[in-house]
Protein backbone atom coordinates (compact mmCIF):
# COMPACT_ATOMS: atom_id res chain seq x y z
CA UNK A 1 0.00 0.00 0.00
CA UNK A 2 1.63 3.21 -1.17
CA UNK A 3 -0.52 5.40 1.09
CA UNK A 4 0.01 5.12 4.84
CA UNK A 5 -2.76 7.38 6.20
CA UNK A 6 -6.01 5.44 6.51
CA UNK A 7 -9.37 6.64 5.14
CA UNK A 8 -12.69 6.34 6.99
CA UNK A 9 -15.84 6.40 4.82
CA UNK A 10 -19.33 6.89 6.22
CA UNK A 11 -21.81 4.55 4.57
CA UNK A 12 -25.23 5.82 3.50
CA UNK A 13 -27.77 5.99 0.66
CA UNK A 14 -25.14 7.17 -1.85
CA UNK A 15 -23.28 3.84 -1.58
CA UNK A 16 -26.16 1.50 -0.77
CA UNK A 17 -25.21 -1.33 -3.12
CA UNK A 18 -22.66 -4.12 -3.17
CA UNK A 19 -21.13 -2.61 -6.31
CA UNK A 20 -20.66 0.81 -4.67
CA UNK A 21 -19.10 -0.72 -1.55
CA UNK A 22 -16.71 -2.62 -3.81
CA UNK A 23 -15.80 0.64 -5.55
CA UNK A 24 -15.20 2.36 -2.19
CA UNK A 25 -12.79 -0.40 -1.16
CA UNK A 26 -11.01 -0.30 -4.53
CA UNK A 27 -10.73 3.50 -4.27
CA UNK A 28 -9.04 3.31 -0.86
CA UNK A 29 -11.52 2.91 2.01
CA UNK A 30 -9.90 1.38 5.12
CA UNK A 31 -12.66 1.87 7.70
CA UNK A 32 -16.43 1.78 7.12
CA UNK A 33 -18.33 4.07 9.51
CA UNK A 34 -21.95 3.33 10.44
CA UNK A 35 -23.67 6.51 11.65
CA UNK A 36 -26.28 5.41 14.17
CA UNK A 37 -27.99 8.82 13.95
CA UNK A 38 -29.49 7.79 10.62
CA UNK A 39 -30.96 4.61 9.18
CA UNK A 40 -31.78 1.23 10.70
CA UNK A 41 -29.93 -1.93 11.64
CA UNK A 42 -31.42 -4.02 8.86
CA UNK A 43 -29.64 -1.74 6.38
CA UNK A 44 -26.46 -1.59 8.45
CA UNK A 45 -26.26 -5.39 8.71
CA UNK A 46 -26.51 -5.55 4.92
CA UNK A 47 -23.62 -3.10 4.60
CA UNK A 48 -21.55 -5.06 7.12
CA UNK A 49 -22.04 -8.27 5.15
CA UNK A 50 -20.95 -6.58 1.92
CA UNK A 51 -17.88 -5.09 3.59
CA UNK A 52 -16.88 -8.42 5.11
CA UNK A 53 -17.46 -10.31 1.86
CA UNK A 54 -15.47 -7.82 -0.21
CA UNK A 55 -12.61 -7.09 2.21
CA UNK A 56 -9.14 -8.05 0.98
CA UNK A 57 -7.18 -10.81 2.69
CA UNK A 58 -4.47 -8.36 3.68
CA UNK A 59 -5.61 -5.19 5.49
CA UNK A 60 -9.36 -5.90 5.63
CA UNK A 61 -11.82 -3.06 6.21
CA UNK A 62 -12.52 -2.20 9.86
CA UNK A 63 -16.12 -1.37 10.83
CA UNK A 64 -16.89 1.50 13.21
CA UNK A 65 -20.36 1.99 14.70
CA UNK A 66 -20.80 5.62 15.74
CA UNK A 67 -23.41 6.08 18.49
CA UNK A 68 -25.75 9.07 18.24
CA UNK A 69 -25.35 10.26 21.83
CA UNK A 70 -27.57 12.87 23.51
CA UNK A 71 -29.20 15.47 21.24
CA UNK A 72 -29.97 19.04 22.24
CA UNK A 73 -32.65 20.76 20.19
CA UNK A 74 -34.96 23.74 20.24
CA UNK A 75 -38.74 23.22 20.16
CA UNK A 76 -41.36 23.65 17.47
CA UNK A 77 -41.36 26.86 15.41
CA UNK A 78 -43.75 28.09 12.68
CA UNK A 79 -43.82 25.87 9.60
CA UNK A 80 -41.74 28.30 7.52
CA UNK A 81 -39.18 28.69 10.32
CA UNK A 82 -38.13 31.81 12.17
CA UNK A 83 -36.22 34.56 10.35
CA UNK A 84 -33.88 36.33 12.79
CA UNK A 85 -32.10 39.61 12.03
CA UNK A 86 -28.98 41.00 13.65
CA UNK A 87 -29.75 43.14 16.69
CA UNK A 88 -33.25 41.72 17.11
CA UNK A 89 -34.38 40.87 20.68
CA UNK A 90 -36.24 37.61 21.25
CA UNK A 91 -37.26 35.47 24.23
CA UNK A 92 -35.81 32.00 24.69
CA UNK A 93 -36.98 29.37 27.17
CA UNK A 94 -39.74 26.98 28.24
CA UNK A 95 -42.28 29.60 29.29
CA UNK A 96 -45.43 30.60 27.41
CA UNK A 97 -44.92 33.14 24.66
CA UNK A 98 -41.23 32.33 24.08
CA UNK A 99 -40.12 33.35 20.59
CA UNK A 100 -37.86 30.30 20.57
CA UNK A 101 -39.08 27.46 22.79
CA UNK A 102 -36.44 25.43 24.65
CA UNK A 103 -38.13 22.58 26.49
CA UNK A 104 -35.22 20.29 27.47
CA UNK A 105 -34.51 21.10 31.16
CA UNK A 106 -30.80 20.24 30.86
CA UNK A 107 -30.44 22.98 28.21
CA UNK A 108 -32.32 25.64 30.14
CA UNK A 109 -30.43 24.77 33.33
CA UNK A 110 -27.16 25.76 31.59
CA UNK A 111 -28.50 29.18 30.50
CA UNK A 112 -27.02 32.28 32.13
CA UNK A 113 -26.65 35.96 31.39
CA UNK A 114 -23.90 36.49 28.79
CA UNK A 115 -24.04 32.96 27.32
CA UNK A 116 -23.40 32.61 23.60
CA UNK A 117 -25.96 30.34 21.96
CA UNK A 118 -25.34 28.71 18.56
CA UNK A 119 -28.20 27.25 16.53
CA UNK A 120 -28.03 24.58 13.80
CA UNK A 121 -24.48 24.36 12.49
CA UNK A 122 -23.57 27.58 14.27
CA UNK A 123 -24.70 29.95 11.52
CA UNK A 124 -27.11 31.76 13.86
CA UNK A 125 -25.79 33.13 17.15
CA UNK A 126 -27.66 34.61 20.12
CA UNK A 127 -26.38 36.26 23.26
CA UNK A 128 -28.43 35.73 26.39
CA UNK A 129 -29.39 38.66 28.58
CA UNK A 130 -31.46 38.82 31.75
CA UNK A 131 -34.08 36.31 32.74
CA UNK A 132 -37.62 37.65 32.60
CA UNK A 133 -40.17 35.32 34.12
CA UNK A 134 -39.55 31.81 32.83
CA UNK A 135 -37.60 32.90 29.73
CA UNK A 136 -34.35 34.68 28.90
CA UNK A 137 -34.13 37.76 26.72
CA UNK A 138 -31.62 37.19 23.90
CA UNK A 139 -30.08 39.44 21.26
CA UNK A 140 -29.42 38.10 17.76
CA UNK A 141 -25.68 38.41 17.01
CA UNK A 142 -25.74 36.79 13.56
CA UNK A 143 -28.93 36.45 11.56
CA UNK A 144 -30.44 33.62 9.60
CA UNK A 145 -33.32 31.18 9.30
CA UNK A 146 -33.99 28.85 12.23
CA UNK A 147 -36.24 25.79 11.88
CA UNK A 148 -37.99 23.47 14.32
CA UNK A 149 -35.88 20.91 16.20
CA UNK A 150 -32.54 22.38 15.11
CA UNK A 151 -29.55 21.74 17.34
CA UNK A 152 -28.58 24.16 20.09
CA UNK A 153 -25.12 24.62 21.63
CA UNK A 154 -23.70 26.90 24.31
CA UNK A 155 -20.16 28.08 23.59
CA UNK A 156 -17.73 27.00 26.35
CA UNK A 157 -20.50 25.27 28.31
CA UNK A 158 -21.71 21.68 28.40
CA UNK A 159 -25.07 20.19 29.29
CA UNK A 160 -25.11 18.01 32.38
CA UNK A 161 -26.34 14.75 30.86
CA UNK A 162 -24.98 11.19 30.70
CA UNK A 163 -23.13 10.44 27.43
CA UNK A 164 -25.24 7.34 26.74
CA UNK A 165 -28.95 7.32 25.96
CA UNK A 166 -31.42 4.44 25.84
CA UNK A 167 -31.10 4.51 22.05
CA UNK A 168 -27.32 4.19 22.37
CA UNK A 169 -27.68 1.11 24.58
CA UNK A 170 -30.01 -0.43 22.03
CA UNK A 171 -27.52 0.36 19.25
CA UNK A 172 -24.68 -1.16 21.28
CA UNK A 173 -26.62 -4.43 21.40
CA UNK A 174 -27.15 -4.41 17.64
CA UNK A 175 -23.54 -3.40 16.94
CA UNK A 176 -22.10 -6.18 19.09
CA UNK A 177 -24.42 -8.76 17.56
CA UNK A 178 -23.41 -7.60 14.07
CA UNK A 179 -19.71 -7.98 14.90
CA UNK A 180 -18.42 -4.42 14.43
CA UNK A 181 -14.77 -3.73 15.28
CA UNK A 182 -15.14 -0.37 17.06
CA UNK A 183 -17.93 1.51 18.82
CA UNK A 184 -17.63 5.30 19.09
CA UNK A 185 -19.14 7.30 21.96
CA UNK A 186 -20.33 10.87 21.40
CA UNK A 187 -20.23 13.74 23.90
CA UNK A 188 -17.39 12.23 25.98
CA UNK A 189 -16.45 14.49 28.89
CA UNK A 190 -14.14 12.30 30.98
CA UNK A 191 -12.50 8.88 31.18
CA UNK A 192 -15.36 7.49 33.28
CA UNK A 193 -17.66 7.88 30.26
CA UNK A 194 -15.51 5.38 28.35
CA UNK A 195 -15.36 3.10 31.40
CA UNK A 196 -19.17 3.09 31.39
CA UNK A 197 -19.21 2.22 27.68
CA UNK A 198 -16.67 -0.57 28.27
CA UNK A 199 -18.93 -2.00 30.97
CA UNK A 200 -21.86 -2.08 28.54
CA UNK A 201 -19.85 -3.56 25.65
CA UNK A 202 -18.12 -6.17 27.80
CA UNK A 203 -21.48 -7.73 28.58
CA UNK A 204 -21.73 -8.68 24.91
CA UNK A 205 -18.30 -8.67 23.24
CA UNK A 206 -15.15 -7.57 25.14
CA UNK A 207 -13.03 -7.80 21.97
CA UNK A 208 -14.67 -4.73 20.39
CA UNK A 209 -12.51 -1.59 20.50
CA UNK A 210 -13.83 1.69 21.89
CA UNK A 211 -13.53 5.11 20.25
CA UNK A 212 -13.82 8.41 22.14
CA UNK A 213 -15.15 11.31 20.09
CA UNK A 214 -13.42 14.42 21.40
CA UNK A 215 -15.85 17.31 20.97
CA UNK A 216 -15.84 19.16 24.33
CA UNK A 217 -13.27 21.19 26.26
CA UNK A 218 -13.82 18.87 29.21
CA UNK A 219 -12.71 15.88 27.13
CA UNK A 220 -9.54 17.70 26.06
CA UNK A 221 -8.79 18.56 29.68
CA UNK A 222 -9.14 14.88 30.67
CA UNK A 223 -7.60 13.46 27.49
CA UNK A 224 -4.58 12.05 29.33
CA UNK A 225 -6.90 9.80 31.36
CA UNK A 226 -9.22 9.06 28.44
CA UNK A 227 -6.26 7.72 26.47
CA UNK A 228 -5.59 5.17 29.21
CA UNK A 229 -8.99 3.49 28.74
CA UNK A 230 -9.76 3.94 25.02
CA UNK A 231 -8.56 2.16 21.87
CA UNK A 232 -9.21 4.88 19.29
CA UNK A 233 -9.86 8.64 19.27
CA UNK A 234 -11.80 10.84 16.86
CA UNK A 235 -11.22 14.59 16.57
CA UNK A 236 -14.91 15.46 16.05
CA UNK A 237 -14.38 18.95 14.69
CA UNK A 238 -18.07 19.61 13.97
CA UNK A 239 -19.26 19.79 17.57
CA UNK A 240 -15.82 20.87 18.78
CA UNK A 241 -16.22 23.98 16.61
CA UNK A 242 -19.52 24.74 18.35
CA UNK A 243 -18.25 24.07 21.88
CA UNK A 244 -15.40 26.58 21.57
CA UNK A 245 -14.33 29.56 19.51
CA UNK A 246 -13.67 28.49 15.93
CA UNK A 247 -10.10 29.85 15.97
CA UNK A 248 -9.24 27.41 18.77
CA UNK A 249 -10.21 24.31 16.77
CA UNK A 250 -7.01 23.98 14.62
CA UNK A 251 -4.84 24.26 17.72
CA UNK A 252 -6.94 21.69 19.58
CA UNK A 253 -6.73 19.36 16.57
CA UNK A 254 -2.93 19.42 16.67
CA UNK A 255 -2.87 18.98 20.44
CA UNK A 256 -5.21 15.97 20.34
CA UNK A 257 -3.27 14.30 17.51
CA UNK A 258 0.03 14.84 19.32
CA UNK A 259 -1.28 13.40 22.59
CA UNK A 260 -2.75 10.37 20.81
CA UNK A 261 0.47 9.74 18.92
CA UNK A 262 2.56 9.92 22.08
CA UNK A 263 0.16 7.52 23.81
CA UNK A 264 0.31 5.08 20.89
CA UNK A 265 -3.46 5.32 20.29
CA UNK A 266 -4.70 5.74 16.69
CA UNK A 267 -6.59 8.96 15.94
CA UNK A 268 -9.10 9.94 13.24
CA UNK A 269 -9.51 13.53 12.05
CA UNK A 270 -13.12 14.14 11.03
CA UNK A 271 -15.74 16.61 9.75
CA UNK A 272 -16.04 18.68 6.57
CA UNK A 273 -12.74 17.50 5.11
CA UNK A 274 -14.08 17.53 1.54
CA UNK A 275 -17.52 18.98 2.27
CA UNK A 276 -17.92 20.78 -1.05
CA UNK A 277 -17.59 17.45 -2.88
CA UNK A 278 -21.05 16.51 -1.65
CA UNK A 279 -22.22 18.54 -4.64
CA UNK A 280 -19.08 19.18 -6.71
CA UNK A 281 -16.62 16.82 -8.43
CA UNK A 282 -13.59 18.76 -7.14
CA UNK A 283 -12.76 20.04 -3.64
CA UNK A 284 -11.86 23.60 -2.79
CA UNK A 285 -8.20 24.48 -2.38
CA UNK A 286 -8.82 25.12 1.31
CA UNK A 287 -10.24 21.61 1.74
CA UNK A 288 -7.25 20.03 -0.01
CA UNK A 289 -4.98 21.99 2.33
CA UNK A 290 -7.01 20.89 5.35
CA UNK A 291 -6.63 17.21 4.43
CA UNK A 292 -2.90 17.64 3.79
CA UNK A 293 -2.38 19.45 7.10
CA UNK A 294 -4.12 16.66 9.03
CA UNK A 295 -1.73 14.19 7.37
CA UNK A 296 1.24 16.41 8.24
CA UNK A 297 -0.04 16.65 11.84
CA UNK A 298 0.43 12.86 11.99
CA UNK A 299 -3.19 11.70 12.12
CA UNK A 300 -3.68 7.96 11.61
CA UNK A 301 -6.85 8.41 9.57
CA UNK A 302 -8.94 11.04 7.83
CA UNK A 303 -12.71 10.76 7.59
CA UNK A 304 -15.44 11.40 5.05
CA UNK A 305 -18.99 11.88 6.35
CA UNK A 306 -21.76 13.23 4.13
CA UNK A 307 -19.31 13.16 1.22
CA UNK A 308 -19.65 9.37 0.91
CA UNK A 309 -22.93 8.82 2.78
CA UNK A 310 -25.16 11.10 0.75
CA UNK A 311 -22.99 13.02 -1.70
CA UNK A 312 -23.05 13.04 -5.48
CA UNK A 313 -19.42 11.90 -5.86
CA UNK A 314 -18.60 9.34 -3.12
CA UNK A 315 -15.99 7.35 -5.07
CA UNK A 316 -14.31 10.49 -6.43
CA UNK A 317 -14.08 11.81 -2.85
CA UNK A 318 -12.08 8.78 -1.72
CA UNK A 319 -9.79 8.93 -4.76
CA UNK A 320 -9.20 12.64 -4.16
CA UNK A 321 -8.37 12.05 -0.50
CA UNK A 322 -5.95 9.27 -1.48
CA UNK A 323 -4.09 11.58 -3.88
CA UNK A 324 -3.79 14.37 -1.33
CA UNK A 325 -2.55 12.00 1.38
CA UNK A 326 0.02 10.42 -0.91
CA UNK A 327 1.42 13.84 -1.81
CA UNK A 328 1.57 15.04 1.81
CA UNK A 329 2.99 11.94 3.52
CA UNK A 330 6.60 12.26 2.25
CA UNK A 331 6.76 15.69 3.92
CA UNK A 332 5.83 14.34 7.35
CA UNK A 333 8.71 14.66 9.82
CA UNK A 334 9.11 12.71 13.04
CA UNK A 335 10.53 15.67 14.97
CA UNK A 336 7.64 15.97 17.48
CA UNK A 337 7.60 12.22 18.15
CA UNK A 338 11.40 12.14 18.43
CA UNK A 339 11.45 15.10 20.83
CA UNK A 340 8.86 13.48 23.07
CA UNK A 341 10.78 10.19 23.11
CA UNK A 342 14.04 11.88 24.07
CA UNK A 343 12.34 13.93 26.81
CA UNK A 344 10.86 10.80 28.36
CA UNK A 345 13.61 8.27 27.66
CA UNK A 346 14.99 8.55 31.19
CA UNK A 347 11.60 8.51 32.88
CA UNK A 348 9.06 5.86 31.92
CA UNK A 349 10.00 4.51 28.49
CA UNK A 350 9.78 0.71 28.75
CA UNK A 351 11.72 -1.82 26.69
CA UNK A 352 8.81 -2.39 24.26
CA UNK A 353 8.65 1.34 23.56
CA UNK A 354 12.41 1.47 23.09
CA UNK A 355 12.33 -1.44 20.65
CA UNK A 356 9.57 0.18 18.58
CA UNK A 357 11.59 3.40 18.43
CA UNK A 358 14.71 1.47 17.46
CA UNK A 359 12.84 -0.26 14.63
CA UNK A 360 11.94 3.15 13.16
CA UNK A 361 15.57 4.30 13.46
CA UNK A 362 16.86 1.11 11.86
CA UNK A 363 14.34 1.45 9.04
CA UNK A 364 15.81 4.89 8.27
CA UNK A 365 19.37 3.53 8.28
CA UNK A 366 18.90 0.18 6.53
CA UNK A 367 16.01 1.08 4.23
CA UNK A 368 14.45 -2.42 4.36
CA UNK A 369 11.72 -3.55 2.00
CA UNK A 370 9.38 -3.77 5.00
CA UNK A 371 9.07 -3.92 8.76
CA UNK A 372 7.32 -7.15 9.79
CA UNK A 373 5.67 -7.60 13.18
CA UNK A 374 3.98 -10.65 14.63
CA UNK A 375 1.29 -9.99 17.23
CA UNK A 376 -1.68 -11.49 19.01
CA UNK A 377 -3.22 -8.32 20.46
CA UNK A 378 -1.97 -5.86 17.83
CA UNK A 379 0.07 -3.92 20.38
CA UNK A 380 3.41 -4.57 18.64
CA UNK A 381 2.10 -3.21 15.34
CA UNK A 382 0.57 -0.15 17.04
CA UNK A 383 3.81 0.63 18.84
CA UNK A 384 5.87 0.40 15.66
CA UNK A 385 3.29 2.48 13.78
CA UNK A 386 3.54 5.15 16.48
CA UNK A 387 7.10 6.01 15.39
CA UNK A 388 6.12 6.29 11.71
CA UNK A 389 8.92 4.28 10.06
CA UNK A 390 9.40 4.95 6.37
CA UNK A 391 9.30 1.26 5.41
CA UNK A 392 5.94 -0.52 4.84
CA UNK A 393 4.47 -2.02 8.03
CA UNK A 394 3.43 -5.62 7.47
CA UNK A 395 1.78 -7.38 10.40
CA UNK A 396 0.92 -11.03 10.93
CA UNK A 397 -1.71 -11.69 13.57
CA UNK A 398 -3.64 -14.75 14.65
CA UNK A 399 -6.89 -13.10 15.69
CA UNK A 400 -9.61 -11.96 13.29
CA UNK A 401 -10.73 -9.02 15.44
CA UNK A 402 -7.15 -7.81 15.91
CA UNK A 403 -6.60 -7.90 12.15
CA UNK A 404 -9.68 -5.77 11.51
CA UNK A 405 -8.94 -3.28 14.30
CA UNK A 406 -5.48 -2.62 12.84
CA UNK A 407 -7.28 -1.26 9.77
CA UNK A 408 -7.32 2.22 11.34
CA UNK A 409 -3.62 2.29 12.34
CA UNK A 410 -1.24 4.39 10.26
CA UNK A 411 0.61 2.33 7.65
CA UNK A 412 -0.27 -1.13 9.03
CA UNK A 413 -1.26 -3.91 6.62
CA UNK A 414 -2.32 -6.96 8.59
CA UNK A 415 -2.80 -10.56 7.53
CA UNK A 416 -4.28 -13.36 9.64
CA UNK A 417 -2.39 -16.64 9.90
CA UNK A 418 -2.79 -19.86 11.89
CA UNK A 419 -1.39 -19.64 15.41
CA UNK A 420 2.24 -20.89 15.46
CA UNK A 421 3.81 -22.97 18.19
CA UNK A 422 6.80 -20.67 18.67
CA UNK A 423 8.13 -17.24 17.69
CA UNK A 424 10.52 -18.67 15.09
CA UNK A 425 7.68 -20.46 13.32
CA UNK A 426 5.54 -17.31 13.45
CA UNK A 427 8.28 -15.22 11.81
CA UNK A 428 8.87 -17.83 9.12
CA UNK A 429 5.14 -18.08 8.36
CA UNK A 430 4.76 -14.30 8.23
CA UNK A 431 7.61 -13.81 5.76
CA UNK A 432 6.31 -16.66 3.61
CA UNK A 433 2.76 -15.28 3.59
CA UNK A 434 3.85 -11.81 2.49
CA UNK A 435 6.04 -13.29 -0.27
CA UNK A 436 3.07 -15.36 -1.43
CA UNK A 437 0.90 -12.22 -1.57
CA UNK A 438 3.63 -10.34 -3.46
CA UNK A 439 4.27 -7.83 -0.66
CA UNK A 440 7.88 -9.08 -0.47
CA UNK A 441 10.40 -10.43 -2.97
CA UNK A 442 13.14 -12.99 -2.48
CA UNK A 443 16.43 -11.30 -1.71
CA UNK A 444 14.78 -8.32 0.02
CA UNK A 445 16.00 -7.12 3.42
CA UNK A 446 13.32 -7.03 6.14
CA UNK A 447 13.25 -5.90 9.75
CA UNK A 448 11.28 -8.16 12.06
CA UNK A 449 9.99 -7.37 15.53
CA UNK A 450 8.35 -10.01 17.71
CA UNK A 451 8.18 -11.43 21.21
CA UNK A 452 9.92 -14.37 22.88
CA UNK A 453 8.45 -16.60 24.20
CA UNK A 454 5.50 -16.54 21.81
CA UNK A 455 2.05 -15.40 22.94
CA UNK A 456 3.02 -13.50 26.09
CA UNK A 457 2.46 -10.02 24.63
CA UNK A 458 6.06 -9.02 25.17
CA UNK A 459 7.81 -7.26 22.27
CA UNK A 460 11.49 -7.88 22.98
CA UNK A 461 13.12 -8.93 19.70
CA UNK A 462 14.45 -7.25 16.54
CA UNK A 463 15.79 -9.31 13.63
CA UNK A 464 17.26 -8.33 10.28
CA UNK A 465 16.77 -10.96 7.62
CA UNK A 466 17.11 -11.41 3.89
CA UNK A 467 14.04 -13.05 2.39
CA UNK A 468 14.94 -16.51 1.05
Amino acid sequence: MKRRTKIVCTLGPAVDSRAKIKQLIAAGMNVARLNCSHGDWETRRRWIKWVRDLSPEIAPIAILADLQGPKFRIGILPEDGLHLTMGQSISVGPGPGATMPVNQPEIFKAFANGCRVLLGDGNVELKLGDKEGENFVAKVVSDGLVKSRQGITLVNRIFDVPPMTDKDREDIGHACAAGVDYIALSYVKEADDIVLLRHEVNKLDPSIGLCAKIETREAIQDLHNILKVVDLVMVARGDLGLQMDIEDVPIMQKKIIDMCTWAGKPVITATQMLESMIENPRPTRAEATDVANAVLDGTDAIMLSGETASGEYPIECVKTMVRIAEKAEPLFVRSRIEKHFQENAHNHIGHQEAIAHSVADLASLLKPAAVISTTVSGNTARLVSKYRPKAPLLCATYDERTQARLGVCWGVEAIRLPTPRATEEGVRNAVGAFVKHKRLKKGSLVLITAGVPFGEGNTNLILTQVVE
